[in-house]
């Protein structure tokens, strides 16, 4: 009886969860913080993660960025394709074994000019080892999701 409830329960969770729609950008809080505050220009122009501010901030996708400067900010808002992480800022490693999880933005790899985050260290280490193979996984699973635009 236990284990028919468990089953049933189980099975209740992972339908709800396929059709429940997903946010386009990963953010937290109230005010949809995009990669927990992260400045996502540091990461291609400081080489790592660096802590945005909040009087330099762009609302894109409903979400927001924040940035270490003016300039920085401007350039996003220029461009935010050319700096945002690639899936939404969800972890990318995650998604590349179908499931969707938070992308942190300690964790994190650049290939072929795109930000890509991961949940954990490991995931992104697993990452360098088949970016391709990994990012192509990511995207086809990406793509069967209900993502709201």
């Amino acid at each position: 009886m236990l284990r028919r409830f468990l089953f049933g329960l189980g099975a209740i969770l992972v339908l709800s969860g396929s059709a429940s729609a997903l946010d386009p950008i990963n953010s937290t809080g109230a005010g949809h913080l995009a990669i927990r505050g992260t400045d996502t220009t540091s990461y291609f122009q400081k080489g790592g993660p660096e802590a945005g501010r909040g009087n330099h901030v762009v609302s894109w996708k409903g979400a927001t960025w924040r940035f270490g400067s003016a300039a920085e900010a401007a350039q996003f808002r220029a461009n935010p394709e050319a700096f945002a992480p690639q899936f939404g800022a969800y972890c990318t490693g995650g998604l590349s074994q179908q499931h969707v999880v938070e992308g942190k933005p300690q964790h994190w790899r650049i290939h072929n000019k795109k930000l890509y985050l991961f949940h954990t260290a490991t995931g992104a280490m697993r990452f360098s080892k088949d970016p391709s193979g990994t990012i192509r996984k990511a995207q086809a699973y990406w793509d069967t999701l209900d993502v709201t635009q």
